[in-house]
């Protein structure tokens, strides 16, 4: 929608202000307003009012007071007491106010700049107060807290110290005693040994012969001379010095081991075991839903049904019938009887079991020629083809039935194009097959009586 140019508004000024009262059409919800210095736009789509003053605003001290069919507009003169002989510029071009839009936005876009960096200014200078005054409360708190612990450890040492002062009083204080001379004059208060004979008190001490007298006897007792301890001693540092080279030598070769009790009988390591991790059967390939059970459960059942109506249930198969070949032969017999479903319900098993066993292929795509499924018809033919290699005289027979077969089901599909040439292929395999040289007639026919009418 194209915008509507508004020119429904008065102004009138005073030396400080201009004021302009714009009619709001429509009663908007909302009015976006852009301001910057000799440049003005008010917009509420699809209404638009842009006016290019003739001086100069202050656009940080302006206001607009909003209602719901009017905006007044305040706005601050950046000269005041200069009289505006008119509210716009006249004779302005669409250049001109080009010029001035792209100038507007140019200033615009400055002033925002100048304002986030103004912004951020002064958060960092807010947070680097708020980091100053958390240092400053932290260091009050720290220092109220040392304080406190100081005045609990002047506390503890005064009553230590007056504990000890009290301490050191003696608790005799008023007794009195005799100083001894020598403590040989000391005498023991009671009996120490029932047989040892009360000493008497000697102020002297015994002399010198007496104590080598005791020397002399107290070797005797030992009963070794000299000369045989000294023979002992060394004897025992050299074992010691032995043994300790050796502990060295097995250090520094590895050989040397603490004796810890606690790793002399090493376990046997565990025994290793498989752990077989089955998945919950599931005949469909989506995956399970609880809203959708009772309708997956339903289907099963009624194609079971269905199955076991045609004579064919896997379900009702013993171990000894899970065997392609017999599945093989009973698809047969149901297909020389005109049982179909069944022929194909066996040979689908068939191929579950043995899925490159090209015979089964092969019988399940005359099967479904019969019921008038012959993309599927076309499908099998085409994986009995590939199944029967290396092309030898045993599958030759085979191999032209199978083409014949998928000639045909191409031809009712309406692409006989592409079943001539099958049949082509399965006559030149089976040249004596008249079966086949039919068909290719009639096919031919078909294309060209097709070919003509178009």
């Amino acid at each position: 929608m194209p915008a509507i140019l508004v020119k429904d508004f008065t102004w009138r000024q005073t030396p400080e202000e201009i004021i302009i009262f714009v009619s709001l059409t429509g009663k908007p919800k909302k009015v976006d307003i852009f301001a910057i210095e000799n440049y003005l736009k008010v917009s509420y789509p699809p209404f638009i009012l842009e006016l290019f003053l003739h001086d100069e605003i202050l656009e940080d001290k302006s206001s607009c007071t909003l209602s719901e069919e009017l905006a007044i507009l305040t706005l601050k003169k950046l000269q005041e007491g200069r009289e505006w002989p008119t509210l716009t510029l006249e004779n302005l071009t669409k250049d001109d106010k080009k010029v001035f839009r792209i100038q507007a936005l140019e200033k615009a876009r400055l002033s925002a700049e100048k304002r986030a960096e103004k912004r951020s200014e002064t958060r960092q200078l807010l947070q680097r107060k708020a980091v100053r005054e958390q240092i400053e409360l932290d260091t009050r708190v720290h220092n109220h807290i040392q304080e406190l612990r100081d005045n609990h450890r002047r506390e503890a040492m005064t009553q230590f110290d007056d504990w000890r002062q009290k301490a050191e009083v003696p608790i005799c204080g008023g007794a009195t005693g005799v100083l001894q001379e020598n403590r040989k004059q000391y005498k023991t208060p009671v009996k120490w040994f029932k047989d040892s004979p009360d000493p008497e008190p000697s102020s002297k001490s015994p002399p010198v012969d007496a104590l080598n007298n005791k020397q002399l006897s107290h070797k005797k007792q030992l009963g070794l001379p000299r000369a045989n301890t000294r023979e002992i001693l060394e004897n025992n540092n050299e074992e010691d010095m032995i043994r300790g080279k050796k502990i060295i030598n097995d250090i520094l070769n590895g050989k040397y081991r603490e004796h810890n009790e606690i790793f002399d009988d090493t376990p046997r390591p565990r025994k290793c075991a498989t752990i077989n991790v089955n998945f919950s059967e599931r005949i469909f390939p989506t995956p399970a839903r609880e809203s959708s059970q009772l309708q997956e459960q339903e289907w099963l059942v009624k194609q079971a049904e269905a199955r076991r109506k045609c004579g064919f249930a896997t379900e009702d198969l013993s171990q000894e019938e899970q065997d392609p070949q017999w599945l093989k032969d009973k698809g047969d017999e149901f297909l020389n009887v005109g049982n179909y479903l069944g022929a194909i319900s066996a040979y689908t098993h068939g191929v579950k079991l043995s899925p490159n066993m090209s015979s089964l292929y092969a019988n399940r795509a005359a099967a479904q020629y019969a019921l008038g499924n012959y993309n599927r018809c076309a499908e099998d033919s085409s994986k009995a083809l590939e199944l029967m290699v290396p092309k030898c005289e045993g599958n030759r027979d085979s191999r032209a039935r199978c083409h014949a077969r998928l000639g045909a089901a191409l031809c009712k599909l309406s692409a006989p194009q592409h079943g001539i040439p099958e049949f082509e292929e399965a006559l030149k395999l089976a040249p004596e097959n008249d079966t086949i040289r039919r068909d290719l007639e009639e096919a031919k026919h078909y294309f060209h009586l097709h070919n003509s009418n178009q």
